[in-house]
């Protein structure tokens, strides 16, 4: 009788043991995966919204003022791991994005500094608001921590995780 429970005693530890190794191994991969991106493959989108890549910064600020009222508010990346510089995307009036590390996320950030559920971005007739949906490292405006939803400005940055938004009207 003694055998047989030493018997199982040894399955179950080796059952346990590979499960373990395999759980090392994929956390592995997946660290080295967001570390090289695949070529090709889309690290970013924004269904309902154009994604295109800028080519210049914004105007003057008096232009940018009185483009707010005919233009599209748009957030540009100019510093991310996990998205191409100069990607931007464009958030028509009354529309709102989400930006996370789940697929679901309007705005897919492949980011371990990034919550699943990380920041909503919404266009109102008073302008582009973030808020942060109470995630892990917080969502920053021109690199102060936001509590609450904050109106944003052109030329303002917004930080979450790694990612850096400069926001525009264009």
């Amino acid at each position: 009788m003694l055998e047989i429970v030493l018997l199982v005693g040894k399955i179950v530890f080796l059952v346990v043991l590979y499960v373990f190794i395999f759980r090392v191994v994929r956390s592995s991969t997946r660290e080295l995966r967001m570390a090289a991106p695949v070529a090709g493959r889309q690290q970013w989108s924004m269904p309902g919204a154009v994604a295109q890549v800028a080519d210049q910064p914004s105007g003057s600020s008096a232009l940018a003022t009185a483009a707010k009222n005919d233009g599209v508010w748009t957030l540009s990346v100019i510093k991310s791991p996990c998205m191409p510089v100069g990607a931007a995307y464009a958030l028509p009036a009354a529309t709102h994005a989400l930006a996370g590390r789940s697929t679901e996320m309007d705005i897919f950030l492949d980011d371990t500094f990034v919550s699943a559920k990380h920041a909503l971005f919404e266009v109102t007739t008073e302008g582009l608001w973030v808020e942060d949906l109470r995630s892990t490292n917080g969502t920053q405006v021109n690199g102060t921590a936001i509590e609450e939803s904050t109106l944003l400005e052109v030329g303002d940055r917004v930080t979450v995780g790694d990612t850096v938004f400069q926001v525009e009207v264009r």
